[in-house]
């Protein structure tokens, strides 16, 4: 597959899970796609130490390793159904040891709020220098009422930045169409235009939360090649956007840097493009009273 995104002219591959370093070529992938100039992004849960010590050893700084932990140790556990921090802990000191620079990742939740600013501040005595906040994905859940709006997600991540300023570079994640960088932009979000999802079978959608809806299917890579799959009338939904923000909420803060949230979203909870990403909403039962 690398040698086939490499005659595309890919430049930039997210590698995502589950978790991908289970897959068992994807070391030797991880080789060939970075020395070939491509920049790649992996995540993981840090569960697999050998696995992690096999990536300190690629001498390279077009892999991004990024490890996902989302409070200390019993909230983290509880949260992954797992008994897996210690191992995260480890394999972020692997990267660090080996000169390394990983990311480290937080999902925001009711859950862990809490936890978020103490967290940051013990990642940064181990030597974590990058750290990402994510704005919560809510597909998939039958009941979905308690989560943070993206106005909270914000407010909650400019004031951590403000708070650990010169503590390490604190970023965020959430959905492009939630915030745009550019106001004048005619298009809702990056799925469709700026990024495909592939998976490991090739099969390629808009984006990969668009993948557990076969009508986003957009084909095969191994049977299609990308040049068909960008011509797949499925993309003209994503590309022909008229640029006015699904939301009604204009006396949002956010409501000119926005377009109405994700729209992945708004198609899992009501079937449509035409109506805003639920977690526009603000949502009372996430009010943040502290930090």
């Amino acid at each position: 597959m690398s040698k086939m995104l490499i005659e595309m002219g890919i430049s930039e591959i997210d590698i995502l899970g589950g978790e991908p370093m289970l897959v068992p070529w994807m070391i030797d992938f991880v080789k060939h796609a970075a020395s070939s100039g491509i920049s790649l992004n992996i995540s993981t849960n840090g569960s697999l130490p050998d696995v992690i010590n096999e990536f300190a050893e690629i001498n390279t700084d077009s892999i991004n390793v990024g490890f996902s932990i989302h409070g200390f140790s019993k909230t983290h556990n509880s949260l992954t159904m797992s008994n897996n921090y210690s191992n995260v802990i480890r394999g972020i000191r692997i990267m660090i040891e080996a000169g390394k620079n990983p990311i480290v990742k937080s999902t925001l939740m009711q859950e862990n709020k809490y936890e978020i600013c103490a967290l940051i501040s013990y990642l940064a005595e181990l030597g974590v220098k990058r750290y990402y906040l994510l704005h919560e994905d809510i597909i998939g859940r039958q009941k979905y009422s308690n989560f943070f709006s993206f106005p909270e997600f914000w407010k909650f991540y400019s004031n951590i930045k403000t708070d650990l300023a010169g503590v390490l570079d604190i970023s965020f994640v959430a959905a492009s169409g939630f915030y745009t960088h550019e106001p004048q932009s005619h298009e809702r979000c990056d799925a469709g235009i700026k990024k495909i999802a592939v998976l490991p079978d090739g099969s390629a959608f808009p984006c990969n939360l668009f993948a557990g809806f076969e009508e986003f299917c957009l084909g095969n890579i191994f049977e299609d090649g990308m040049e068909k799959i960008l011509r797949s009338p499925i993309l003209e939904s994503f590309r022909k956007y008229d640029g006015n923000n699904r939301c009604i909420r204009n006396n949002c803060g956010h409501y000119l840097t926005c377009r109405g949230g994700c729209p992945a979203h708004s198609y899992y909870f009501y079937g449509t493009f035409d109506m805003a990403d639920p977690r526009c909403a603000i949502n009372p039962k996430s009010a943040i009273h502290s930090f």
